[in-house]
């Protein structure tokens, strides 16, 4: 199937499928060190990940569900931290496809993502917008 005909078939409302992450010591200090969060004390002391530590499974999460796409180039992106990431909580990220468009001969597609912890409470809202390369 050609990326045109690929795109075609994209379904708004795709699932994008339900992701777990543990907030371990581990997974927070390698995620803090990748990004060169400075302000350690605020992990160290109160137990608080850095914010935004589960958006690089969204693009994970599209690339799972459409295995066509080779790669992909963020357009726009937007977040809402609404509580924080505590270290030893375990969250769910879910995902959906919102939207599709071409502009300028490009193809974009948007998704939204919603982060949330083992007791239900929604910690992050994300809306992303990429463009397919050919």
């Amino acid at each position: 199937m050609g990326i045109e005909s690929d795109f075609d078939s994209i379904p708004i409302g795709l699932d994008l499928g339900e992701w777990e992450m543990v907030l371990d010591e581990e997974t927070v200090r390698v995620h803090a060190d990748r990004v060169q969060w400075e302000d350690r004390e605020i992990l160290e002391k109160h137990g608080l990940a850095p914010p935004g530590i589960s958006i690089d499974l969204h693009a994970k999460m599209q690339f799972a569900k459409l295995t066509w796409m080779k790669s992909a180039i963020w357009a726009k992106s937007k977040h809402e931290f609404l509580m924080p990431f505590r270290l030893g909580r375990r969250i769910k990220i879910r995902g959906k496809i919102v939207d599709k468009f071409i502009k300028r001969g490009k193809r974009y597609r948007v998704a939204e993502f919603e982060t949330v912890d083992e007791e239900g409470r929604v910690l992050m809202r994300s809306r992303e917008t990429g463009v397919l390369v050919e």
